[in-house]
Parts: structure tokens; C-alpha cells; sequence
């Protein structure tokens, strides 16, 4: 008598069994696929805080070692338009320009905070997605050739030429101008007479001023943006108003609603480092007053992002 064979098919899935479990993780692989991304969005934030943490203790430790004052990028008065004058203004009628053009070369923040920061990885945010200087400099030679008017010639092997070259992004943060530059206007309006330190800034709310934000680097370093393209611009003039901030308008071709500071870098918000040295994540509906030594924002918009 023969002996009959055990069916192999016991086991098996269905065509319709397997199609269920297919969906089923297809379910799961778009559950799980935006909470990774917000998670890995976080971590980013986080890391990128952390960074700026360290520029905020660095900052403080040489405003500490230089009698409670930073660097100067020059010593004249500024104007709205960035020209200088060597006297003060007499009214806020002249505040507007019209001044001189500086011929100082550009002093970055990121290299003179080098001994007390000692790394330039702290400069860079993680979510910042442009391109990284390929030619990471720790000194004033290396960054620029030490160069002291902007009509010599960069090194061509110096980090800011192969920057501008390439487009690439030399630090991720933009220093509040109050700190390296003297207002005329904030002078007259009574807000801050001349360059902020710490005797100046004691009666400014330290804890609640803010000294640097997220760079725009993907406007700043694009190729087509003619009106306010800038491969080494590292600081912000708040003074000329909210506008050039977050939103340039029709002269920028292409970036009318951008500006100087990337606002929404950690989408909504992005950080910020404050004169007392601590950083944290703000709207830019709560931090913008916060550029301001007053906290009263210069031209606002009348719709400002949120």
C-alpha cells in the first residue's frame, strides 16, 4: 500500500496574507517615517544649540579678558547705509548715510574667539545644509592673510578665497553687529552709546539680548543673489530695521521673503545666543524685539514671520 506524502503547503502564506502584511508595513513605514525625521530634526536642534552654547561661553571668556568689551571692526560711528563718520551726528536726520565706506577688511568673530573656543566644528550647525569651508583656518593668516583693507588681495590659499570661490559656508551663525560696530542711530535714539559691553550691557536685560543668530547661508552664498549675496558676511545690523533681517524684498530677485538670519533653521523656530552666554530655541515673533539693545524692533513689518 502506498503511503501518501504530507502536503508541503501547510506553512505557506496566501497571496492575499501576503499582500496584507505588505500593507500592514507599509502602515507602519509611514508611521514611523516622520517621527524618525522629526526626531533626527531634534537631534540636529539639539547638537546645533550645544554649538552655539559653547560660542556663548567663549564670548563671555574673552569679554572677560578684555575689560568687558569686544573686538572693534573700526572705530567710527556707523549709518544706516554701513558708512561711517568720525563724529557723532547731530540729529537722527543724519543718521541715514552718506558717511564713508570702510576700507577695514572683514574681522571674523569665529577666528578671534579661537582661544577660548578651540574648535571651529562649534561655528557650524548641523541642520545648515550649504557646504562646509573646505579649509577649516584657527588664525587670522590662515582665514584671510591677515589682511587689513578690504582692496588687498586674499591669499588664494586662504580659507575666505576658496570660500568665495566655491560658495561655501564659513560659519553658521551671524554676530549682532552692537557688539564689534557703534550705532549713530541707537546713540541718538538713547538706546546704546556706542559699542556694547558688559558696563553698557548691564542695564540692558543681559539675560534677554541676543548676540547671535542662525545665518541664512543658503541665501548669502547663492550664486544669483546679486542684491545681498556674501560668502564672508558674519554679523547683522539690526539697526536698519526688521526687514534686511528675515525678509529683503523685491531688490532681492528670487529671495524677496528671506534675509540676513535664517529665523525658521529649526522649523518654526531657530536658536539664539543671549550677552549673559546662554543659547535656546525662539520664534522669531519672540525673539526679534530681542535683537534690539531697547527691544524696540526698528521698522517693523507689518507681517512679520511668526
Amino acid at each position: 500500500m502506498k503511503r501518501l506524502r504530507k502536503s508541503n503547503t501547510k506553512g505557506a502564506f496566501s497571496l492575499i496574507e501576503l499582500l496584507v502584511v505588505i500593507a500592514i508595513i507599509g502602515v507602519l513605514v509611514g508611521v514611523l517615517l516622520p517621527a524618525l525625521s522629526r526626531a533626527r530634526d531634534f537631534g540636529r536642534q539639539v547638537a546645533c544649540l550645544s554649538n552655539q552654547r559653547q560660542i556663548g561661553v567663549a564670548i563671555r571668556m574673552y569679554l572677560d579678558d578684555h575689560r568687558g568689551e569686544f573686538f572693534h571692526h573700526h572705530e567710527g560711528w556707523v549709518l544706516d547705509d554701513g558708512s561711517q563718520v568720525n563724529s557723532l551726528p547731530m540729529s537722527l536726520a543724519e543718521v541715514g548715510g552718506g558717511g564713508v565706506g570702510h576700507s577695514e577688511a572683514e574681522k571674523p568673530w569665529v577666528i578671534f574667539i579661537q582661544p577660548y573656543l578651540q574648535s571651529r566644528d562649534a561655528g557650524f550647525c548641523a541642520a545648515d545644509p550649504t557646504p562646509r569651508s573646505s579649509a577649516v583656518a584657527t588664525t587670522l593668516t590662515e582665514y584671510n592673510g591677515a589682511i587689513t583693507d578690504v582692496n588687498q588681495t586674499l591669499p588664494p590659499g586662504s580659507e575666505l578665497a576658496i570660500a568665495e570661490r566655491d560658495h561655501l559656508t564659513t560659519q553658521s551663525f551671524l554676530l549682532n553687529s552692537i557688539l564689534s560696530h557703534k550705532s549713530a542711530r541707537y546713540a541718538l535714539e538713547g538706546a546704546l552709546d556706542g559699542f556694547l559691553n558688559d558696563s553698557r550691557g548691564a542695564g540692558l536685560q543681559p539675560a534677554s539680548l541676543a548676540i547671535l543668530a542662525e545665518r541664512n547661508s543658503e541665501a548669502m552664498n547663492a550664486v544669483d543673489n546679486n542684491a545681498f549675496g556674501s560668502v564672508g558676511q558674519d554679523d547683522f545690523d539690526a539697526w536698519v530695521g526688521e526687514a534686511p533681517l528675515v525678509r529683503w524684498g523685491s531688490e532681492a530677485i528670487g529671495y524677496e521673503d528671506e534675509g540676513w538670519i535664517r529665523y525658521n533653521r529649526h522649523s518654526p523656530a531657530s536658536n539664539f545666543v543671549y550677552l549673559d552666554g546662554h543659547a535656546e530655541t525662539r520664534s522669531w515673533s519672540a525673539a526679534r524685539s530681542e535683537l534690539f539693545p531697547d527691544r524696540r524692533v526698528r521698522q517693523p513689518l507689518l507681517n512679520p514671520p511668526l
